[in-house]
């Protein structure tokens, strides 16, 4: 139900899947405020399976007011929860910026929503309203503790996300 233990894997999400994400985060933002999601799925040997994902605002109603992102204790609740139920993980976290360039903020660098090595956070530009059927958008970061971060979807870097058809 958590993060990887730093054992780097591929996350594999499916275009229909991320399609659905995507739109999703598009119209709770309503291109006028943060959304966000948990990405939910079982983590293999050397790569994981995207097979659901829940709303932040879904998980904590009140997570969205501010205009930015406040997570809360209800809603990790309710995430641990439903994780449980269904026997999944959380393996990245998703969540829009306004602006063309997607990239991590000072908060979100000093406030990872998974704080465990090897949790992959994603952030996507313009409030989400972006092509639904490509990652190149996407900023991809892995947790690597203390606070510190490594970008992986810039070149050199290994991907981490990974878009398939299924």
């Amino acid at each position: 139900m958590s993060a990887s233990d730093g054992h780097r894997v591929s996350i594999y999400i499916g275009v229909l899947t991320w399609a659905r994400l995507v739109r999703g985060l598009r119209i709770r933002g309503a291109g006028e405020r943060e959304s966000g999601a948990f990405l939910l799925g079982q983590r293999g040997a050397d790569s994981a399976k995207v097979r659901d994902f829940r709303f932040y605002d879904d998980l904590d109603p009140s997570s969205l007011d501010s205009g930015g992102i406040s997570f809360h204790a209800v809603g990790y609740s309710a995430l641990w929860t439903y994780c449980r139920k269904r026997k999944l993980e959380v393996l990245a976290d998703i969540h829009t910026h306004p602006g063309p360039v997607a990239a991590q903020s000072s908060i979100d660098r000093r406030n990872p929503m998974i704080p465990v090595r090897g949790h992959v956070a994603i952030v996507l530009p313009n409030y989400a309203q972006i092509r639904l059927w490509s990652l190149k958008p996407a900023a991809v970061y892995e947790y690597e503790g203390d606070y510190r971060w490594r970008q992986c979807n810039i070149e050199g870097a290994p991907k981490v996300l990974k878009l398939r058809v299924w």
